[in-house]
């Protein structure tokens, strides 16, 4: 029971409500619950995130809401039996403490849209009494720059089991701003109203000369925002001599989970839990700021001696995001990569703590497995500066096509080419060719990958449009997609797009996704997946065996490639268990009517031994590296390559 639980129920300790059952405490009159101190309250439940047999209990006070004893207002007459009997209950007074600081109360029905707005909040926004008003009407009163945001968050609401912040500013003189709370109420699971407080905080927002401004807060955690990092890279640099860290974390297999459980709103639903126990759980000094990248946290301290250590704050941190956390209904597992960064002679100021913690992140998520940690050193701090003007060239790179393809043939044991797949090469003026090992990692932290995957795709598919065989056929065309995959909502129109632009048959096109891509696919990509293999065109599966590999999963795909990853490949003459696991895959596949490319392969044994198991396509310098488009050209011209030597 928190204090502001036990003001609300008119007690002197929380000591007087233990052992009471909540049934009589909260006595129903007429619909609506009433607490021993008075007030008229909403219950909402949930089962608690550790320990799903424990139901935590939340009360709304929804006092300043129900209408005086008498006729009822004209405005709930089509409102639902429930709403009416609500409205009908004694009025109890409205706090001073709202009136003063300018906070009303609303309700919503998202059946009929209807809202129903408290006395203070109708002055607030120049609603008269009695008038009926209803969600349109409000989002009217908003900002046009601000309005779409509001009706997104508001109706997103529906979905979330959590609370919802959000900040705009009313049409009002002066362009007054509100913030909004918002909490959704369910009966019997299934949506009844929304409640919420409205507060004119435009006082607030504007600091009188001299003043600082408060910092602003992210609509989906209620952390401090991105820009609010500036705030306290300053309080770091206040004083110099503190051993001051920095921790970036990022969830490991956010976009995994975000994909799988519905898209965006389960992301955030994950992500405003994973903040709240961030909030409670960090030791007190340390700033908890919603990080650059969709799924980071930053955790600023000015001062690590003072919390315990650095151990002691990496593993409470670490702790606190390896959890198990309700999203949509599910049980999800999570853990963060955690880069840490500390006050030394290579970083001083804050803004360098937080590069250099960045890149540490990176370094981390690298690593493989759940949870991984990564401190800063020199070699770390190195690739951190070498991240802005590599990111910077590459985003010129993208924009004037200073990239380039590479193609590795797809050829059966023979040597005979049926395909490539398409890979991205950089040269970088000043330095010569840049590793994909390199400038990939680049990208994924500019946030370049999806930009990326659309000059892949529509620079191999125009190219590979004029390819053909000496028997005239068209070659197949493989590409890798990092970020434009299954699930996003542009995923199916931006592939027809460039098919259509380039001319190519679809039936020559291979969409290669790496497994972990593929777990638990809603119906939404599933279906985008099958409207494209309806057209011609086919999925690979890449890297397969490394990820959430499941017979079950694999027979429910819309794919038609199976291409075991290399580490198996690699070891396949000497480990029985690789041997083990590839000849496992290949009667998998060929049970279900799959192809199977065996990547990496290097010499002749392994193609031997890999072609006595079943397997039908290749790629690897047993055969070719990859090569530029020119030199494909002259090889498809010969239609096979020679089989590798024995």
């Amino acid at each position: 029971m928190t204090d502001a639980a036990v003001d609300l129920v008119g007690v002197d300790s929380a000591a007087e409500l233990i052992g009471l059952d909540l049934g009589e405490l909260l006595s129903q009159e007429d619909a609506v619950c009433r607490v021993p101190g008075g007030a008229v309250v909403r219950p909402v439940s949930w089962p608690h995130v550790v320990e799903p047999r424990l139901l935590v209990t939340l009360l709304v006070e929804v006092s300043d809401l129900v209408s005086p004893l008498g006729e009822l207002p004209a405005e709930l007459r089509g409102w639902p039996l429930e709403l009416q009997r609500f409205a009908r209950v004694g009025a109890y007074p409205l706090r001073d403490a709202q009136r003063q600081a300018k906070i009303g109360t609303w309700e919503w029905d998202p059946t009929t849209g209807a809202m129903w707005l408290s006395e203070l909040l109708r002055e607030l926004i120049g609603v008269p009494t009695g008038e009926p008003f209803n969600l349109d009407d409000f989002l009217r009163g908003i900002h046009p720059e601000d309005r779409e945001r509001v009706r997104t968050a508001l109706t997103g609401l529906i979905e979330r089991d959590h609370n919802l912040v959000v900040e705009f500013r009313m049409l009002l003189p002066q362009e007054r701003v509100f913030r909004v709370h918002g909490t959704a109420m369910r009966l019997s699971g299934e949506p009844f109203a929304l409640v919420g407080t409205a507060q004119d905080v435009t006082e607030q927002r504007r600091p009188e000369q001299g003043e600082e401004e408060q910092p602003t807060r992210d609509e989906v955690t209620g952390l401090l925002d991105r820009t609010a990092a500036l705030g306290e890279i300053a309080r770091l640099d206040a004083d110099p001599r503190a051993d001051a860290a920095v921790l970036c974390c990022g969830i490991d297999n956010f976009k995994r989970v975000t994909i799988s459980l519905g898209g965006h709103e389960a992301g955030d639903e994950l992500l405003a839990a994973l903040a709240r126990r961030l909030q409670d759980g960090v030791p007190d000094g340390c700033a908890v700021v919603r990080g650059s990248g969709e799924d980071e946290f930053v955790i600023f301290c000015p001062d690590v001696a003072a919390v315990g250590g650095l151990g002691e704050l990496t593993g409470r941190v670490s702790g606190l995001l390896r959890t198990t956390v309700p999203v949509h209904g599910h049980l999800i597992q999570v853990s963060a990569a955690i880069g840490v960064a500390v006050r030394g002679a290579n970083a001083t100021s804050g803004a360098d703590l937080l590069r250099f913690a960045n890149a540490a992140m990176v370094e981390a998520e690298g690593k493989g497995g759940a949870g991984q940690v990564a401190f800063a050193g020199p070699a770390t701090m190195a690739a951190a500066d070498w991240q802005l003007p590599l990111e910077e060239r590459l985003r010129e790179a993208l924009h004037e096509d200073g990239l380039e393809l590479h193609y590795q043939p797809l050829v059966a044991a023979d040597g005979t080419i049926l395909g490539a797949e398409a890979l991205v090469r950089w040269h970088y003026p000043e330095h010569g060719p840049v590793s994909p090992a390199t400038f990939l990692p680049v990208a994924e932290r500019g946030g370049l990958l999806r930009d990326l995957d659309r000059w892949v795709l529509r620079t191999a598919l125009r190219e590979a449009a004029g390819w053909r065989l000496p028997d005239g056929g068209g070659p197949l065309i493989a590409l890798n997609l990092a970020e434009l995959v299954p699930g996003d909502a542009d995923f199916v129109g931006v592939v027809e797009s460039v098919v259509t632009e380039a001319g190519i048959d679809w039936h020559r096109i291979i969409l290669e996704l790496v497994e972990s891509d593929l777990v638990d696919l809603r119906p939404r990509a599933r279906g985008g997946m099958r409207e494209l293999a309806e057209r011609g065109a086919r999925f690979a599966i890449d890297d397969f065996g490394t990820g959430y590999s499941s017979l079950g999963r694999l027979k429910e795909l819309p794919a038609q490639i199976i291409k075991i990853d290399r580490r198996f490949v690699a070891a396949v003459e000497q480990d029985t268990a690789d041997f083990a696991v590839t000849r496992a895959i290949v009667d998998m596949a060929r049970a279900m009517g799959r192809w199977c490319v065996a990547e990496g392969v290097e010499t002749a044994s392994q193609v031997s031994i890999l072609s006595a198991l079943g397997v039908e396509f290749y790629q690897g310098w047993a055969f070719s590296p990859a090569v530029p488009a020119e030199r494909f050209r002259e090889l498809l011209a010969d239609s096979a390559l020679p089989p590798p030597e024995r």
